[in-house]
């Protein structure tokens, strides 16, 4: 196998997997610095449009002269992107500070059923329940969500596997216990995830518009910065809230500018092409893996029988869905040549 071949291949699932690690860092700093009070419509704002500032060079350089492209249609669907994928979701980090990392994770199951369906009703996913790799696909999705649903509700008997909260962190003095707020979060968590759910279909028909995926990532994070700017504004104007100091929320909104927005979105960009529009979805429940292990580690939450075997449902159902996924990229790569030789084969007969 070439590495060309090598990269198609393997080359989504190792994005998708970086960029769970960068989700998973993003939720502990952010959960922290928000916990020590910064504004979270400001962090959000900041970092948008400095992701929008570091993939600026990438799309000059590769993309050059594309931005003429940029239509009213085109600039519709990334308006709708910024919405879907940027504002709307930033209601998550409000949810995360209301409950906790370990509690918000969670509810990233509910982006694999939800993208899942909208893909399929509109016809962005193929799904033939008569096939072994329609069922495969379905089973592999519920088993996912199951793992975190587990993860959720079931507890179990404490693991001491490894010291935990290695780092000191005390969360009620740092000013948000678990409970503050927690029915507001929650609702807010279930919106963030249902708005990252259309995000990915959106994501796909943008790029069939638009197809250049550094400037539509220049464009739909420079778009969310002022959405996130103009909603922060109306909720608070007070200029101490909007200042940047040498600190962890300096530090958060760096680290997440840089790797989970600008890297992340055009890495995602790149996935959705190769892959469609479900495909990044499923890899949102590998972050609850890390997430339990990480949040044991720096932040003290106890690792339980029912986090460890969460773990391994949703593992087994994204290997299941990524085994379905894999057959059904393979048929139609051999489906797809057989379609041009009989067409070539029947061209003299309508000549």
């Amino acid at each position: 196998m070439g590495w060309s071949a090598a990269k198609m291949e393997w080359g989504p699932a190792v994005c998708m997997v970086l960029i769970e690690l960068f989700t998973t860092g993003q939720m502990l700093l952010t959960k922290v610095v928000v916990d020590a009070g910064l504004f979270v419509f400001a962090l959000l704002t900041y970092r948008f449009l400095i992701g929008s500032v570091l993939v600026l060079p990438l799309a000059i350089i590769l993309e050059r002269g594309k931005q003429k492209e940029l239509k009213l249609k085109a600039f519709l669907w990334i308006f709708t992107s910024a919405f879907v994928g940027f504002t709307v979701p930033g209601l998550y980090y409000i949810g995360l500070g209301d409950t906790s990392p370990g509690y918000a994770i969670n509810f990233y199951n509910i982006i694999p059923i939800a993208t899942f369906i909208l893909a399929v009703l509109f016809r962005k996913e193929p799904l033939n329940m008569r096939s072994l790799v329609g069922i495969i696909k379905v089973v592999g999705t519920l088993v996912c969500v199951g793992g975190t649903v587990v993860i959720s509700l079931y507890r179990g008997k404490v693991l001491h596997l490894w010291p935990t909260n290695i780092t000191g962190y005390n969360p009620n003095k740092a000013g948000a216990a678990f409970g503050h707020h927690h029915i507001r979060g929650t609702i807010l968590l279930i919106i963030s995830c249902l708005s990252l759910a259309v995000w990915y279909t959106v994501q796909a028909q943008m790029l069939k518009v638009f197809p250049y995926k550094y400037w539509s990532t220049v464009a739909s994070c420079f778009v969310g910065s002022i959405q996130m700017a103009i909603t922060g504004v109306a909720m608070n104007r007070e200029k101490a809230t909007w200042q940047l100091k040498w600190n962890m929320s300096l530090l958060t909104i760096v680290y997440s500018a840089i790797l989970n927005t600008a890297a992340k979105f055009v890495m995602i960009s790149w996935v959705v092409t190769q892959r469609g529009p479900t495909y990044p979805s499923m890899f949102c429940a590998v972050s609850v893996v890390f997430t339990t292990i990480l949040d044991s580690l720096l932040l003290g939450h106890d690792l339980s029988v029912g986090s460890v075997l969460g773990m391994l449902l949703i593992l087994a159902g994204l290997y299941l869905f990524l085994w379905g996924k894999g057959k059904e990229v393979v048929h139609e790569t051999i489906e797809k040549p057989k379609e041009t030789i009989d067409r070539t084969t029947e061209l003299p007969s309508h000549v």
